[in-house]
């Protein structure tokens, strides 16, 4: 049975504290203050709390009320919570809800508003093309996956929580990362460079090169070093399975 990367990530602790020695709260309390914040005007906290919905479904939500919104559709709110419902239970039990509430549509409509318009400007800074659902390419045991979205080798990550950025938002990029690292070496695909962490929630965002992360967190390995070690570790989980 083939396991999705950010499951890797999330769940498999011991593979990552292996790669990863020196993510540490300190190394992310450290990236954490190079967070840039991003004034949205109002905040959508009152409305978030006012809301019945799942959190975790509010927040596929919002995000798909910003698909909807750079597509430049009109907003149907019953395809917005289809989508946002079947994008949940790819990863998680969702809650289904057969309606929404006004303060559900409102702090969704903030959310995923703060989302586009972010993304659009990132894109424009660049000059490259915003792609939705960038592929992730898998290895072994672990499946393919997709991101959130990406700007040429630049690959963006979306958090809605009311906290910072934590250690696993780290694991799961770094993860990405060896992903694509490998299927360059193999040409099945191209290595990311880059990575930003997003919270439209908080406005705020973080954007790192993968080599100062990877210099940061890998214990002084180098990056073939790195693949070396991910795959005798998840060669032996194989094996024991």
């Amino acid at each position: 049975m083939q396991v999705d990367p950010r499951t890797v990530a999330r769940d498999i602790f011991g593979v990552v504290d292996e790669l990863f020695p020196h993510l540490t709260p300190g190394a992310v309390n450290n990236f954490n203050s190079r967070i840039i914040e991003v004034d949205f005007g109002e905040s959508p906290e009152n409305f978030i709390a006012s809301s019945k919905l799942q959190k975790a479904l509010l927040f596929e939500l919002a995000y798909s009320v910003a698909e909807i919104l750079l597509s430049e559709l009109p907003i149907d709110w019953d395809r917005c919570l289809s989508m946002a419902i079947e994008r949940q239970r790819s990863f998680f039990d969702a809650k289904v809800s057969r309606s929404l509430e006004d303060p559900d549509k409102t702090a969704a409509l903030m959310v995923g508003t703060n989302l586009a318009h972010w993304l659009v400007l990132q894109s424009s800074a660049n000059g490259n093309v915003l792609n939705s659902g960038p592929f992730i390419p898998g290895l072994e045991w672990i499946a393919s996956g997709r991101g959130d979205f990406s700007i040429a080798e630049s690959l963006i990550e979306v958090k809605c929580t009311a906290k910072k950025f934590s250690s696993a938002d780290f694991r799961q990029v770094s993860i990405y990362w060896l992903m694509s690292y490998a299927a360059a070496l193999e040409g099945r695909g191209e290595e990311w460079r880059e990575f930003t962490l997003f919270n439209p929630r908080r406005g705020e965002f973080l954007t790192m090169k993968f080599d100062n992360l990877l210099s940061s967190i890998a214990g002084g390995r180098t990056k073939l070093e790195i693949l070396q070690l991910f795959h005798s570790l998840v060669g032996s989980r194989a094996h024991s399975q």
